[in-house]
């Protein structure tokens, strides 16, 4: 029996991993893409590179290689790149014009306040370059980049003076963000003639409450709600500390978050994919709040779900991305509650010591299941990498269990075995 040939477009570590599992390679044949891009982007020369002539030669390579279809679950350029591609191969993906403007901080506002008026805050955009407080927004309010991750350079600003910090480019940003984010500011003339630039920030009113993920995906412009996540702190920050399946919000909040981001989803245009939204719930006026939209899989989350569901969202991409029929389990899995938790320091160190193979196979092997995702080396300092604002990401650690009690004393027992030092 032949296997489905999959692209896959700047792969993710956390798709590498999916993509090595023996029950996927027995069914599909992954066939990498653009891998150069996730090193090079920010070294590329911007003014020669050609972005849609790039992703129509890639398309051209494989048209007549019989691709079943694409994936790409980065959020940059992983998304984007792969549903162009999709679309040039007629495999199903979502429409390219979708995957930009949904990934634009100001777009994707305007249309929310289309689709879900009573779920979006007050927004304007913002030059850098002459920050000024809008007309529509009174101090304090939130400012983060329109096209970013990682909630790099998100804060809130209380005056004209923290505003100015907030929103400041130093020559090196500039020349950084312009070079990295060229790619997507050509995808965006492509839909927007005249766009706002993608070095614009976004002013939003604050918002507060406990906060969740909402995942689903959407097959012909029907929106499925997977599940709900909450999205849990370090005390006093704005770095997670953890994120655990299911939500333990009541259900009937839970139900109206799953309407808004079904007629969010299903009324965008987006479409053969999976999608998270983030959102508040504010328990003193009960009202809910859209923080964002991803339009893409949340792959941090992919194995909580297959932990507690039965199946992981990676399995629902491949899915959707060949044109199969989603029918989304519930409570299938063999865990009950499960847990993304980050490890994070909160000054800068260098990296002097992580743990090796055998300690990691013997995390594995005491919690079965569980998955340790190490993100930085020995030698390197963790401001080497992207990071939050404030804080520094240097380990993930997937596990699921029976009970809240049983997952947290797991996650204590696998901390102790894992060996970090740092100087």
């Amino acid at each position: 029996m032949s296997k489905s040939k999959i692209l896959v477009v700047c792969p993710t570590d956390w798709e590498r991993t999916e993509m090595a599992k023996p029950e996927l390679r027995a069914q599909f044949e992954f066939l990498i893409c653009c891998e150069e891009l996730q090193d090079s982007i920010g070294l590329w020369n911007a003014l020669r590179f050609d972005v849609r002539s790039y992703l129509m030669g890639i398309a051209s390579k494989y048209r007549d290689q019989g691709i079943a279809g694409v994936l790409g679950t980065g959020d940059y350029p992983g998304c984007m790149f792969g549903s162009f591609i999709a679309k040039q191969l007629s495999v199903p993906a979502p429409d390219p014009r979708e995957a930009v403007l949904l990934s634009h901080k100001v777009y994707s506002r305007q249309r929310q306040q289309q689709l879900v008026p009573e779920a979006t805050p007050q927004f304007a955009p913002l030059d850098p370059f002459q920050p000024r407080r809008p007309e529509s927004l009174d101090y304090p309010f939130f400012v983060k980049p329109v096209k970013g991750t990682m909630s790099i350079r998100a804060q809130m600003v209380h005056d004209e003076e923290s505003l100015r910090r907030a929103v400041r480019l130093t020559v090196r940003d500039q020349l950084r963000g312009w070079t990295l984010l060229s790619p997507y500011a050509q995808l965006l003339r492509l839909y927007q003639p005249v766009p706002i630039p993608v070095y614009y920030f976004i002013a939003e009113a604050p918002l507060r409450g406990i906060q969740v993920t909402v995942d689903g995906f959407v097959q012909n412009r029907v929106s499925t709600v997977m599940g709900i996540t909450d999205s849990i702190m370090y005390p006093g920050t704005m770095s997670f500390q953890r994120f655990e399946y299911p939500s333990t919000l009541p259900e009937s909040v839970q139900r109206r978050m799953m309407d808004i981001a079904n007629r969010l989803m299903s009324g965008s245009g987006f479409d053969h994919s999976c999608y998270n939204i983030e959102m508040f719930y504010d328990p003193l006026d009960d009202s809910i709040a859209i923080i964002e939209i991803n339009p893409r899989m949340s792959y941090q989350f992919s194995d909580l779900f297959a932990r507690v569901d039965g199946l992981s969202s990676f399995s629902v991409q491949l899915a959707l991305a060949t044109g199969r029929q989603v029918i989304w389990p519930r409570g299938q899995g063999p865990f009950r509650v499960a847990a993304s938790f980050v490890l994070r320091l909160f000054h800068d160190a260098k990296v002097v010591v992580i743990p090796d193979e055998n300690a990691l196979a013997n995390v594995e092997n005491r919690f079965p299941g569980t998955h340790v995702k190490i993100l930085c080396a020995a030698g390197e300092r963790l401001s080497d990498h992207d990071q939050d604002v404030g804080s520094y990401r240097y380990c993930i650690i997937n596990m699921a269990a029976q009970s809240p009690q049983e997952l947290h004393d797991h996650y204590a027992q696998v901390t102790a075995l894992l060996p970090f030092v740092f100087a």
